[in-house]
C-alpha cells in the first residue's frame, strides 16, 4: 500500500489539528514519543498514539510500529479485534477501547474515521458534569503578538484565547517562543468563555479567559534545554505538565510586587 494511501502517525496529528484543532500533548518522560490528543471540551483523551515493539503486541516483524489506541462502543470491541491490524487496547481499558496498527496495514480513510468515531464518543461524555478539579497546563506565546512583560507591566491580568478547557483555578505556565524560548510566568484562570472577537496578523479568537498574574521566572530557568529535561520537546499548543517538571515550577519563580513590578 503506497504511504498516501495508509495513515501514520504525522497523518493522524496532521487530521487531528485540521479536524479539531488538537496539538499532541507529550505527557510522559519515560516515553517522550507518546502523543495523548485531548477532548478541547471536556479535557477527555480521545487517542493516543505510541511506538511499541512489534514482539510486544504479538504482531509479525522485528523492529518498532506506531499504534493508535481509541475509544471504541464496548458491543464492538470484539469484532474490531478480529480484523487484521486491530488489537486488544495497549495499556488501556481493553473493554471500551481498541488498538489500531498505524504501519500501512489499515487504510487512512478507516483510520481517520476510527478517530472520528472516538472523538464522538468522548463528546458524549461533555454532556456529564463538568470538570471541577483545576489543573496545571502549559501554553505558547507569541512575542510577536504581544509582549507579556510589557502588559503585565501595566496590568496584573489579562486576556488570553481560550484554546483548551480551562475553567476558574486552573493554573497556565506561559512559554514564550522564539527570541525568548522559556517559561516566564505562571497565572491563574480566573474566569472562563469570555466573549472577545478578534482577527487580525493571523490571530483569531472568539472568546477568551481571564488569567491573573501569580509570578514570573527569569528566562534563565526554564528554557526549552531544560523543559526537554522533563520530557517536554516543544510547547505547540496548551499540554498537561509532567509532574516532576510541576513541582519545579511550583518551588521556583519570583512573586509580583503591587502596583506591578517584578520584584529582583
Amino acid at each position: 500500500m503506497k504511504k498516501e494511501q495508509y495513515a501514520d502517525r504525522e497523518s493522524v496529528l496532521a487530521f487531528a489539528k485540521t479536524e479539531y484543532q488538537t496539538v499532541p500533548e507529550y505527557l510522559f518522560r519515560h516515553s517522550p514519543h507518546t502523543a495523548v490528543l485531548r477532548h478541547a471540551a471536556n479535557g477527555k483523551w480521545y487517542a493516543i498514539i505510541m511506538p511499541v515493539p512489534r514482539e510486544r503486541l504479538g504482531v509479525s516483524g522485528e523492529g518498532i510500529t506506531d499504534v493508535m489506541n481509541v475509544k471504541c462502543d464496548p458491543n464492538m470491541v470484539g469484532s474490531f479485534c478480529m480484523q487484521e491490524g486491530f488489537l486488544p487496547a495497549y495499556h488501556m481499558n481493553k473493554g471500551s477501547w481498541i488498538s489500531v496498527l498505524l504501519d500501512g496495514t489499515v487504510p487512512a480513510d478507516q483510520v481517520f474515521a476510527l478517530l472520528r468515531m472516538s472523538y464522538t464518543l468522548i463528546s458524549a461524555k461533555a454532556g456529564r458534569a463538568p470538570r471541577t478539579v483545576p489543573r496545571a497546563w502549559l501554553i505558547p506565546a507569541n512575542p510577536k503578538y504581544e509582549d507579556i512583560s510589557a502588559s503585565f507591566q501595566q496590568k496584573n491580568e489579562l486576556y488570553w484565547k481560550q484554546s483548551a478547557a480551562f475553567i476558574p483555578g486552573d493554573t497556565v505556565y506561559i512559554y514564550e517562543g522564539k527570541p525568548i524560548g522559556a517559561v516566564t510566568f505562571a497565572c491563574e484562570v480566573t474566569a472562563v468563555n469570555i466573549p472577545y472577537h478578534y482577527n487580525q496578523d493571523g490571530l483569531h479568537m472568539d472568546t477568551v479567559v481571564n488569567l491573573q498574574l501569580l509570578k514570573w521566572y527569569d528566562r534563565s530557568e526554564f528554557p526549552l534545554e531544560r523543559l526537554r529535561d522533563f520530557g517536554v520537546a516543544s510547547v505547540r499548543g496548551p499540554r498537561g505538565i509532567p509532574e516532576d517538571l510541576l513541582a519545579a515550577l511550583q518551588s521556583s519563580g519570583r512573586q509580583c510586587l503591587h502596583p506591578i513590578r517584578f520584584a529582583p
